[in-house]
């Protein structure tokens, strides 16, 4: 696996860091986003989607870089990791339903990963990571367990 970080204050600057970065032969498959609210979501997404990379990412009061801590940027870690060793799955927590709703994530990982760990992202400081956690151990249990939080 290779990696390659990018950076940019605009969607054309991360379009032009984007193909800087392949010029090489690097052929990312996942991009790992942080993103500030100020800029266009929906833009890089689909920069990202077109070049065929798939995309697990949240907005940021900050974004850091290779030491660097940004403003109303944009940093992406860009990995050309086989599709087959991961898969990303989305929910939204309704009325602070954390465990059951990681319990879900849970099973669908067992179904791809016998022994699956997670990223996890969380756009709402209120969020109980704790509750997450044991959801995923509900399920997983104990034993196989790394999880971080952003």
């Amino acid at each position: 696996m290779k990696a390659k970080s990018i950076k940019g204050r605009s969607t054309e600057e991360i379009q032009q860091a984007l193909q800087q970065s392949m010029v090489d032969g690097f052929n990312p498959t996942l991009a790992i986003v942080f993103l500030s609210i100020k800029q266009d979501r929906d833009a890089i997404c689909k920069i990202l989607n077109d070049a065929g990379i798939a995309i697990h990412g949240a907005t940021t009061n900050g974004e850091f870089i290779d030491e660097e801590l940004g403003r109303g940027s944009v940093a992406i870690l860009l990995l050309d990791i086989n599709t087959a060793y991961f898969v990303i799955l989305f929910d939204e927590f309704h009325d602070k339903n954390y465990r059951e709703v990681s319990k879900v994530m849970a099973a669908k990982a067992l179904g791809s990963f016998v022994n699956p760990a997670f990223l996890v992202s969380s756009s709402n400081i209120s969020t109980d990571a704790e509750e997450i956690l044991h959801g995923f151990e509900d399920i997983i249990g104990k034993l196989h367990r790394t999880v971080c939080f952003h």
